[in-house]
């Protein structure tokens, strides 16, 4: 499917397939993505601020550079996904899979995290600027 710089904010989008779509540089600010399959989609610089992706899975995704800056990530999957140069800021990523394919420059200062989240191995998550759930 073809959303390439589609305009879908505050769109209610729940339980929707996005399987291997192109959604580069797509607006879902406000978005309610919830359980969305978003597997190996194109999210290059696509707009995620404050939208809910609970439950969503983004596996083998490229969303590189992409703004997930106040996003309700709780129990998301990123495994194998691109996530270089995402900001995460503010975001929550309690229960999510961060163990991602390439990591390298995302951002996650205040990013919320708790025991149930899994994060690969070596990664500097005192450096990163994340915060522990309680």
């Amino acid at each position: 499917m073809d959303l390439h710089r589609a305009e879908l904010e505050e769109s209610n989008l729940s339980g929707s397939s996005f399987f291997n779509s192109n959604l580069r540089g797509a607006f879902l600010y406000k978005a309610n993505l919830e359980k969305c399959n978003l597997e190996s989609a194109n999210l290059i610089v696509a707009d995620f601020r404050e939208s809910i992706l609970l439950n969503a899975s983004l596996k083998a995704s490229i969303a590189i550079s992409t703004s997930f800056l106040g996003a309700d990530l709780r129990c998301s999957n990123f495994e194998r996904a691109n996530i270089s140069g995402a900001d995460f800021t503010n975001a929550d990523l309690r229960g999510a899979n961060m163990l991602c394919a390439n990591m390298e420059g995302a951002k996650f200062e205040n990013a919320l995290y708790n025991d149930e989240t899994i994060w690969p191995k070596g990664f500097d998550l005192e450096g990163s600027g994340a915060v522990r759930a309680e």
